[in-house]
C-alpha cells in the first residue's frame, strides 16, 4: 500500500514538473539583440554611475534616478557577453516600459529557453502589470510578492522588502525613466544584514586575504616612498604562499595573495566582495607609493582588478567588464578605449587562472621564488592602439565583435600565450 502511494505521489509530482516546463519552457527565444550593437552606447552609463555614486554618498536624502532606454540597452548588452546564452531589451514609452529577457538552457537542453516578459506602468510605487515566464503569465503583484518572500526567507533579513517599498514613484517619458526613491540609508543596512546572514561563519578565503593584506600593509616593499612594480608585489605574496602553504592548500593561498593585491593597489572596496579586513579598523590599507605596471599605474590596477574579478568570476564575466570599462571611456572627457588597458586585464585574468590552477599553482610560486619580471606577466604592448575617442573606435573597428574588432583581441591573446608562465596550464583544461 505503502509502495502504491509513493509510486502515485512520484508520478503526480513528475506531471506537476512536465506541466510547469511545458508552460515555461520554449523551443525559441523572444529575444535576439546583438550585444555588439546594445554595448555601442556604453559610454551614456558613465551618467547613471555618476548617479548612483551620489546617491550611495547621500543616502540620507530622497533620491531621483533617471535611466534612458539606450543605458538599459547599453547594461542589457553587457550581461549578453558575461552571461552566455543570456539575452536582454527594455523598451521604454511614456505609458509602459516592457521588459524581456531569454536564457538559454545548458547542454543538452540548449535547444529551450527560458523567455520573460514584464511590463511596468508609470505610477505612485511599483506597479507591475504582469510577468510572463513562457506561456505561464502571473500578476504583477503576486510575482512581486513571490520574490520578495523568497529573497527576504533565503538572506533571513528584510533587504526584499526594503528594496520594494524604496521606489515612491515611477514616471516615464520616450526612452527615459525616471525612479524617486526614499533614502538609501535602510536599504543599505539590510543589505549588510543579508550579506552576513547568509555567510556560513567560514569563510578561509576571506581569512586568508585578510593576513596577506595585513602582511603588505606592514612590508617595507608597501612602505616603500617610491613607485614599484606590481611583479616585486607579486614575488613577495606568492613567496609568502609557498612558504605558508603545501600541494594540497596551494591555490587558496595564491588566490588569497591576488585578492590582497587587488584590494591593496588596485580599490580597497574589493575587501568587501572578498569578506576581508584592513588591517586598521576605518583605515583603508594602500600603498605608500602607488604600484605601477610598464611604468603606469592604471595597468597595475587593470591587472590586479581583473585577476581577482577573475578569482571571483567566471572568465566571461571578467573579459566583459574590462571591455564595457573602456566602452565607456569613449566618452568626452573619458581616456578613451584603450586596446592595452585591455592587454592587462586579459593578462591579470591568465595569471589568476595559471595560479588557480592546481596543476600549475605550486609552479607559479616557484616562479616568484625566483623572480618574475614585468615581462614575465604582460606581453608586448607596443602598437596597441589606446585612446580611441567613439568616433575613432567606429572608425577602425565598427564595433565590438567586428572582423577587425576580433583580429584585434585575437593579436593580444596571442602575445599572452606566447609567454611561457602562461603555457603552463594548456594542457589542464582551463
Amino acid at each position: 500500500m505503502f509502495r502504491r502511494l509513493f509510486l502515485i505521489i512520484l508520478l503526480t509530482l513528475l506531471i506537476a514538473i512536465a506541466g510547469l516546463a511545458f508552460l515555461t519552457l520554449d523551443q525559441s527565444p523572444i529575444v535576439t539583440r546583438e550585444s555588439s550593437r546594445q554595448v555601442d552606447n556604453a559610454d551614456t552609463v558613465k551618467d547613471l554611475l555618476k548617479q548612483l555614486k551620489n546617491s550611495v554618498e547621500d543616502r540620507h536624502a530622497q533620491q531621483k534616478v533617471l535611466i534612458s532606454e539606450s543605458q538599459f540597452e547599453s547594461l542589457m548588452g553587457f550581461a549578453q557577453r558575461a552571461l552566455p546564452g543570456f539575452q536582454g531589451a527594455v523598451e521604454i514609452d511614456p505609458g509602459k516600459t516592457v521588459i524581456q529577457a531569454s536564457m538559454a538552457l545548458p547542454a543538452p537542453a540548449d535547444s529551450l529557453f527560458i523567455n520573460l516578459t514584464a511590463q511596468v506602468f508609470p505610477a505612485d510605487g511599483v506597479d507591475i502589470d504582469y510577468v510572463r515566464i513562457g506561456s505561464l503569465i502571473i500578476p504583477g503583484d503576486t510575482a512581486l510578492n513571490i520574490a520578495v518572500w523568497l529573497v527576504d526567507k533565503f538572506t533571513k533579513s528584510d533587504v526584499a522588502s526594503t528594496a520594494a517599498n524604496q521606489i515612491t514613484r515611477v514616471t516615464m517619458t520616450d526612452a527615459e525613466l525616471t525612479l524617486d526613491m526614499r533614502p538609501l540609508d535602510e536599504l543599505l543596512a539590510q543589505i549588510d544584514v543579508a550579506r552576513e546572514n547568509i555567510s556560513d561563519g567560514e569563510d578561509p578565503l576571506g581569512e586568508l586575504t585578510t593576513s596577506y593584506l595585513a602582511f603588505l600593509d606592514d612590508s617595507p616593499l608597501g612602505n616603500s616612498p617610491t613607485p614599484q612594480t606590481i611583479a616585486k608585489y607579486l614575488n613577495l605574496v606568492l613567496s609568502r604562499a609557498a612558504a605558508l602553504s603545501d600541494e594540497s592548500t596551494a591555490v587558496i593561498h595564491n588566490q588569497a595573495a591576488l585578492l590582497s593585491l587587488a584590494i591593496y593597489l588596485g580599490d580597497h572596496r574589493i575587501s568587501q566582495l572578498v569578506g576581508a579586513s584592513h588591517p586598521t579598523p576605518g583605515d583603508v590599507a594602500e600603498p605608500r607609493a602607488p604600484a605601477v605596471l610598464a611604468q603606469r599605474n592604471d595597468l597595475a590596477k587593470h591587472f590586479t582588478i581583473s585577476a581577482a574579478i577573475q578569482i571571483l568570476s567566471q572568465q566571461n564575466m571578467t573579459l566583459a567588464i574590462g571591455e564595457f570599462k573602456e566602452l565607456m571611456d569613449r566618452a568626452m572627457g573619458g581616456s578613451g578605449y584603450s586596446f592595452v588597458d585591455l592587454a592587462a586585464d586579459m593578462s591579470g585574468m591568465a595569471f589568476a587562472r595559471v595560479a588557480s590552477d592546481p596543476n600549475s599553482a605550486q609552479q607559479v610560486q616557484a616562479m616568484a621564488e625566483t623572480r618574475l619580471r614585468e615581462r614575465d606577466i604582460l606581453p608586448y604592448i607596443g602598437g596597441l592602439p589606446e585612446g580611441l575617442s567613439k568616433a575613432e573606435f567606429r572608425r577602425r573597428y565598427t564595433e565590438v565583435d567586428s572582423p577587425a574588432y576580433r583580429k584585434q583581441v585575437a593579436d593580444i591573446q596571442q602575445r599572452i600565450d606566447n609567454l611561457a608562465l602562461y603555457q603552463l596550464n594548456t594542457g589542464s583544461g582551463n
